[in-house]
């Protein structure tokens, strides 16, 4: 697990000893022109094989300690050392489908553990079905260069390098997929090189196309819950088309405390999956118990706790999701979810409002977490690029204490860059100051005494 990187000659100035910090967020501040933006640049292209970023970045040494990774430059020459392959993390099936032929499965999204929706044609495949279609891909490695092979090699040997998630400066808008050159070299059959670089000429003069991302994320929410809605309807069918030979089969009881106790617990569930269109049970479909009945009343139990379950991740992501936004006191506004629209935003009196009229701070709020929620996967190192861009002095003080959050609830690792003092409040445990840093001082800088600061 990645717990430190080390950088010499930045920019041909600055050496940098970075540790990540063991709540698993960690605040890099300091100057502008001391390279907090390129530090996330540095692992978003280490993650993305990205072989020119480090030809043009002034560097030395680059030390990823604790996973054995160094990148050294000489006189322009890229020289990568890498863990030994007995050390090899494999990448799934599914992350190594959507890199090696995106034409085909980069539109895949992860909604649930063992559920997954093609955003291009609406179809839901659990991880079995995709497996099938990776073998049937005959997946290769497309050619590369050595370094650009070593990168990706890198990749397959880090747990925290198998995903990450760069959450930009620039976040509010979208360019088109279509309108994407590589994506477009794709879709037709080109027999020469001279060929591809004329279509890719073509595609770059045309104009570009650009949609609100948080209209983009509106959408997705939408697919998400109608295809838990769908996958929970087939697990149902699945318990109802056996629940004869199992009532049958039941040899147990359960006392009428056990059942209340039980059954509350599903009320309380099946009251909090209405607030966001997920049920449609009533209070008025309650079964009283009796104790001719106790052994019908326990496989129901078992059976409705089994369809509720698979409700369980996605549950609390809405709840996370809805409880920021909503104690974010968006002026006179609240958020509504529903599988039918995915979110959207209503005034006190039941007016909705248009996304794109709410203000870009609330846009940029938005984008955030929902991209935090619901789109990095769990062990994802999450990097945020000046996270305090349009927010409200109050906004930025709580966004800290809901990162924390989110580091449990989703397994994540993150960097933010930052030259807010209202984003780090209380946290300055959590900071890695690089001017400190250029000037010698250690990394627990902000924890030391007065009288032993630099």
């Amino acid at each position: 697990m990645l717990k430190k990187i080390k950088i010499q000659g930045l920019f041909g100035k600055f050496d940098y000893e970075i540790e990540l910090k063991q709540e698993g967020l960690t605040i890099l501040t300091g100057p502008n022109g001391y390279g907090k933006t390129t530090i996330l640049k540095i692992f978003d292209a280490v993650a993305n094989a990205d072989e020119k970023f480090f030809k043009q970045l002034p560097f030395q040494l680059i030390v990823l300690e604790d996973d054995g990774i160094k990148i050294s430059k000489a006189k322009g020459d890229l020289n990568i050392i890498r863990p030994p392959e007995d050390n090899t993390l494999k990448k799934d099936a599914i992350t190594q489908l959507q890199e090696e032929w995106p034409e085909r499965f980069s539109s895949l999204l992860q909604i649930a553990d063992n559920l997954w929706c093609d955003q291009k044609t609406g179809a839901y495949y659990t991880i079995k079905d995709l497996e099938k279609q990776f073998i049937a891909a005959g997946v290769t490695r497309r050619d590369a260069s050595d370094a650009v092979l070593q990168l990706h090699l890198i990749i397959s040997l880090l747990p925290f390098f198998r995903d990450i998630y760069f959450i930009k400066e620039q976040r509010l808008i979208r360019r088109s997929k279509n309108s994407h050159p590589r994506e477009a070299m794709l879709e037709r059959s080109v027999s020469t090189f001279e060929e591809y670089i004329k279509e890719l000429n073509a595609r770059e003069a045309m104009p570009e196309h650009f949609t609100l991302t948080i209209e983009e994320y509106t959408k997705e929410l939408a697919r998400i819950l109608n295809g838990m809605l769908a996958y929970a309807s087939k697990l149902g069918q699945e318990l109802d088309s056996s629940f004869p030979k199992r009532l049958f089969d039941e040899t147990n009881g359960l006392s009428e405390e056990e059942f209340k106790k039980r059954y509350d617990v599903i009320q309380d569930k099946q009251k909090a999956l209405q607030s966001y269109g997920l049920s449609k049970t009533t209070e008025d479909s309650r079964p009283f118990f009796k104790p001719e009945n106790a052994k019908a009343l326990l496989v129901y139990l078992n059976d409705t706790e089994k369809k509720l379950a698979v409700f369980d991740p996605l549950l609390q992501k809405l709840q996370v999701f809805a409880s920021i936004l909503n104690d974010r006191a968006f002026a006179f506004k609240k958020l509504q979810i529903a599988p039918e629209f995915g979110f959207k935003f209503q005034t006190e009196d039941g007016q909705e409002i248009t996304l794109s009229n709410l203000s870009s701070g609330e846009q940029q709020t938005v984008v955030v977490w929902y991209e935090l929620i619901f789109r990095a996967k769990p062990n994802t190192l999450v990097l945020i690029d000046e996270p305090e861009i349009s927010l409200h002095v109050a906004w930025q003080k709580e966004m800290i204490r809901d990162l924390l959050k989110i580091v449990q609830l989703q397994k994540l690792k993150i960097i933010i860059a930052t030259h807010s003092p209202q984003i780090i409040g209380i946290y300055w445990d959590l900071v890695v100051d690089l001017y400190d840093l250029s000037k010698g001082c250690p990394h627990d800088y902000e924890r030391l005494p007065e009288e032993e600061k630099c």
